[in-house]
């Protein structure tokens, strides 16, 4: 895993959204976001997890919630 994955308080709001399945234009609509702005949340969330999608960020977010 890649070593800064310190998720911002937003990003990590976007990971908690796309680990229960919603899409980006979902998440956009619940965190009043712009659909663009949340691509961007998942693809910095995505390097900090060192992973390279939504699919692996997920399982990354949840061994890392399971682990605390």
């Amino acid at each position: 895993m890649h070593q800064d994955h310190e998720l911002s308080p937003q990003e990590r709001r976007v990971v908690v959204a796309v680990a229960e399945g919603k899409t980006n234009k979902q998440i956009s609509m619940e965190l009043g976001l712009a659909e663009s702005t949340v691509k961007d949340y998942v693809a910095n969330a995505c390097r900090k997890a060192g992973v390279d999608n939504r699919t692996a960020l997920t399982a990354w977010w949840v061994k890392r919630e399971s682990a605390e």
